[in-house]
């Protein structure tokens, strides 16, 4: 009863952080964001690699954050209910690894699982250097003494008990392998995994989400779009604390060099920051031309129709979607700005048209196989969302079942009122009307519209562009296909069309052959009988009947090749002579005048 005293008469940012005796540095911690210098130092702050968190409280009136607290700045601050002018706790973290005290500390008090904390802990796999060869996986070959250790397990570990009732060598190995596996394997090898896992206090979601960092190369392999692949978590809590965790980009000791650090903090931290700017009052994106990130998730005073709509107890839920809904990455892929997969299929396009290759295929397939990934990419962001919004109808029904009726009239007593104004301190998502056996936190209806447009958006722009762009891969690979075998049997044609030509030369010769070795025979009334002119008239009658014979054959079995040739060389000739015609008409001391 002490704390909620207190809690109710520091109703004012500043007494509410000098109320934490046991750490007075809190008070210097927090600063109001509504004035311009704080919010461009906050700012500044988000982009530092050094900045491991921050913490947001805000309602209509007030915005205060500190960062880099630690783990018993958090545990205080949750141990202490918010007071009345904060409706809204945002808790960021970045490079989770770093911070596991930290995060047990914040998700043991909204009650989530062990096992789920211990996913959000795990630490994440280490980028080789691109001087490095990559480790061969391990093999499942196992030798006697190995079999031996996993037969020795202790009697309590059950996983070793498990791996003992194995006869077979490659079964063991596969399961020890196994054993080795962490969740940020899972991770990085499944770019579609996602999570979604509900508490009697909590809504957790688990998501991978790729960034193009424009002036960098970030080469994930030939199976996988570039980029910069994150892990991130995000928790709706029922007392309006929102908490975002985001995976570290660059895990282990080799890190990048400061110019590409600060390239990629930019990218992958670019919506936190949005959101940040959009609660404090002094928000930059403020024109027209900035209405697609412009981001509100607060109600400013004077702030028009449209601030009006927005409640303090909207504050959470809307958050909980905007930190999700990151429409400036989404956007590069509609737009083709950054994920060129269109440029890319207009470009093998024209390639295949001037010079259809095998070697097309394989860019082809890497293409498809990259479009896939992303495909499926976003039906995990699908799946997600209609999770979300089925839990929200379940939760909406048991809502209006179990709402106590009220009769008209009836009034609250006083115990009653510090009851009631009490819970509504502790949580603006309070479901004392759902039973316990209900899990998850209800969004409030803004934040189900936002998301039910945002499945909308995401079938209508993503996924549709990208099954237009895997459909024309497919027609591009039949395509140059075709082409192939269009060549080669225009090639074959072209052959086959020489061939015959030089066989109907060497046929229209054989006549005039055995005409002369006829008359070169050392015969009795043959040798010295004919003179040259008769050989000349024959020669000539010979080849002229050999060739009309040729061309009532070919006209006859519809086999008249060369004709195209013929007519090809004839007109080439008479382009030629007219070209040559032409310009020396052109370089003559009139042809100027004459043009004109």
């Amino acid at each position: 009863m002490s704390e909620l005293v207190r809690s109710l008469s520091s109703d004012t940012p500043p007494k509410y952080y000098s109320s934490f005796k046991a750490r007075p540095h809190l008070q210097d911690a927090f600063r109001n964001i509504d004035e311009a210098n704080n919010l461009k130092t906050y700012l500044a702050l988000l982009k530092d690699a050094q900045t491991r968190n921050f913490v947001l409280d805000f309602g209509n009136d007030d915005a205060w954050c500190a960062v880099n607290l630690d783990q018993e700045d958090l545990a205080l601050l949750l141990r202490e209910p918010k007071p009345r002018c904060f409706g809204t706790r945002w808790i960021n973290i970045w490079a989770p690894e770093q911070q596991k005290k930290l995060i047990k500390t914040i998700t043991s008090h909204y009650g989530v699982s062990e096992r789920l904390q211990g996913m959000m802990c795990t630490d994440p796999v280490e980028r080789p250097s691109k001087s490095t060869a990559p480790a061969e996986p391990p093999r499942n070959d196992f030798h006697p003494r190995d079999i031996d250790r996993v037969h020795r397990a202790r009697p309590d570990d059950v996983e070793g008990n498990a791996l003992r009732d194995l006869t077979d060598p490659e079964e063991i190995g596969a399961a020890a392998a196994f054993r080795g596996l962490t969740f940020a394997n899972v991770i990085d090898q499944i770019w579609h995994f996602c999570s979604v896992d509900y508490g009697p206090k909590y809504t957790c979601i688990g998501y991978n989400s790729l960034f193009v960092v424009p002036p960098l190369e970030m080469d994930n392999g030939k199976e996988l779009p570039a980029g910069k692949r994150l892990w991130s978590w995000l928790i709706l809590c029922d007392d309006g604390t929102v908490i975002s965790m985001q995976e570290n980009p660059f895990p282990g000791l080799s890190g990048p060099s400061e110019k590409e650090l600060q390239s990629v903090l930019n990218v992958v931290r670019r919506n936190m920051q949005l959101i940040f700017a959009g609660v404090s009052q002094h928000h930059f994106a403020s024109s027209a031309s900035d209405s697609l990130v412009t981001i509100r998730v607060r109600p400013f005073n004077g702030g028009g129709p449209d601030q009006a709509s927005i409640k303090q107890d909207d504050g959470p839920s809307l958050l909980f979607y905007y930190i999700f809904d990151d429409w400036v990455s989404s956007y590069a892929l509609v737009a083709q700005r950054e994920h060129k997969y269109g440029v890319s299929l207009n470009r093998l396009r024209q390639d295949m048209l001037s010079k259809p290759v095998v070697d097309l295929i394989h860019e082809l397939h890497r293409l498809g196989r990259q479009l896939a990934v992303l495909k499926r990419l976003y039906q995990s962001y699908e799946l997600i969302m209609m999770r979300i919004l089925q839990r929200q109808r379940m939760l909406r029904d048991e809502a209006r079942s179990n709402r106590p009726q009220w009769a008209i009239g009836q009034s609250f007593g006083e115990n009653d009122g510090v009851d009631a104004h009490h819970s509504t301190s502790r949580s603006s998502f309070s479901f004392s009307t759902i039973p316990d056996a209900s899990v998850g936190v209800q969004l409030n209806p803004p934040a189900v519209a936002r998301f039910e447009r945002l499945l909308d958006r995401i079938k209508l722009y993503c996924l549709s562009e990208i099954d237009s762009c895997l459909t024309e891969k497919e027609n591009l690979t039949f395509l140059n296909f075709n082409l192939i075998a269009l060549k080669d049997s225009q090639a074959v044609e072209k052959l086959t069309r020489i061939t015959i030509l030089l066989a109907k030369v060497t046929i229209l010769f054989l006549p005039v052959s055995l005409m002369t070795g006829y008359f070169s025979t050392e015969l009795r009334n043959v040798k010295g009988e004919y003179t040259i002119n008769q050989y000349w008239v024959s020669f000539g009658v010979i080849m002229f009947l050999s060739a009309v014979l040729l061309w009532i054959f070919g006209y006859a079995s519809d086999t008249v090749e060369g004709k195209t040739i013929y007519q090809s060389l004839s007109r080439s000739f008479f382009r030629m002579s007219r070209d040559k015609v032409s310009h020396h008409r052109n370089e003559a001391p009139g042809g100027a005048i004459h043009r004109s």
